[in-house]
């Protein structure tokens, strides 16, 4: 990850050349390092040979949606994600979120909450998640290792669950919980969503995504309950 964010990388995927000059202008305005794309196969190609930080990517491009692009990204690179679209409906931004996006801008987008947002998403995605810190990286539970200096998580077969990062960082809070039950309030604060209509229903959403994932691997499965009334508590997984 950069060490600075003038050394960040960001990647605009737009078809638009108006709106993606301006953002591009935006950006470079504050010093970030820009590269450029005007459809989703030039974008992706762009993230395969640069070391891309965070990619703005237009929901609507001529040869695919940005929500394939960021499905097919989340295949082999882990960087962060705002989505910016003139779509206002709350279901087309939790369809960003539930697609890895870790923000979701409607445009037309003014450029200081633009800025913004990437710098906020940035300092998000460069924090490591609370916890023990590095003498005590490793969470065990039943054979499965959520590693919070990694941010990784294997099952008991040794293979990794892939997790965004808000994911990863939401899970982390509840497994150093110890069990203890965190409100909606406190998920918002850990995953940051910069969304205030859908934030509730963010945190929702990603724990259902999370469950799937951890119901997918190697048994025993750890789970997440709903504690009616406080939020959300980590279930370990019953030793087999």
């Amino acid at each position: 990850m950069p060490a600075t964010e003038a050394e960040a990388l960001v990647l605009v995927v737009e078809d638009d050349p108006i709106t993606r000059a301006v953002m591009v202008a935006y950006l470079r305005s504050e010093a970030f390092r820009i590269v450029e794309a005007g459809d989703a196969a030039a974008g992706l190609a762009l993230c395969k040979t640069h070391p891309v930080d965070l990619v703005l990517v237009d929901v609507n491009l001529p040869d695919a949606s940005g929500f394939d692009l960021v499905t097919a990204l989340r295949r082999s690179r882990d960087c962060a994600v705002i989505f910016t679209t003139a779509r206002s409906a709350p279901l087309d931004k939790v369809r960003g979120l539930e697609s890895g996006g870790d923000d979701y801008i409607v445009k037309p987008v003014e450029a200081r909450e633009l800025v913004a947002r990437v710098r906020a998403v940035l300092r998000r995605y460069r924090r490591p998640p609370p916890g023990p810190g590095p003498a005590d990286p490793l969470r065990e539970f039943s054979g499965w290792i959520l590693d919070l200096v990694r941010r990784e998580l294997a099952d008991p077969a040794g293979e990794l669950i892939r997790l965004t990062r808000a994911e990863f960082d939401l899970l982390a809070a509840l497994v150093q919980a110890g069990g203890q039950p965190l409100s909606r309030d406190y998920l918002i604060e850990v995953v940051a969503s910069a969304d205030s209509e859908t934030k509730a229903r963010t945190i929702d959403v990603m724990v259902s995504r999370i469950r799937r994932k951890l119901a997918a691997g190697a048994p025993p499965a750890p789970g997440i309950r709903t504690v009616q009334g406080q939020g959300y508590s980590f279930t370990p997984p019953l030793a087999s």
